[in-house]
């Protein structure tokens, strides 16, 4: 198994607002979004200056049967629960620009 020493896991059932809190989502719903894919948190968390990895063909364990993958990102130091915040936001700036 390879060393994540620098990287955070994201799953995108984190940022889900249809989602409740016991199946995933880790964010109030005001910061949640419909529909977050991989490549959202990708380009949120590099637009906010984060090295961010996509991997693919990992399960979330409380929706094992949803092939979602998952985001590696190196968060600097900084909290998980900060940076989570920060690419919430991110991704509804993205989502009402298109």
């Amino acid at each position: 198994m390879r060393s994540r020493k620098p990287f955070i896991i994201f799953w995108p059932q984190y940022f889900e607002a249809k989602r409740s809190r016991s199946n995933g989502r880790r964010l109030p719903k005001k910061f949640a979004s419909e529909k977050v894919s991989l490549e959202d948190i990708s380009m949120a968390a590099k637009n906010l200056g984060y090295n961010a990895q996509i991997e693919r063909g990992y399960k979330y364990s409380r929706t094992w049967w949803d092939d979602t993958g998952r985001v590696l990102i190196d968060t600097k130091g900084k909290k998980k629960s900060k940076v989570m915040l920060e690419v919430a936001k991110e991704i509804r700036k993205l989502h009402t620009k298109v």
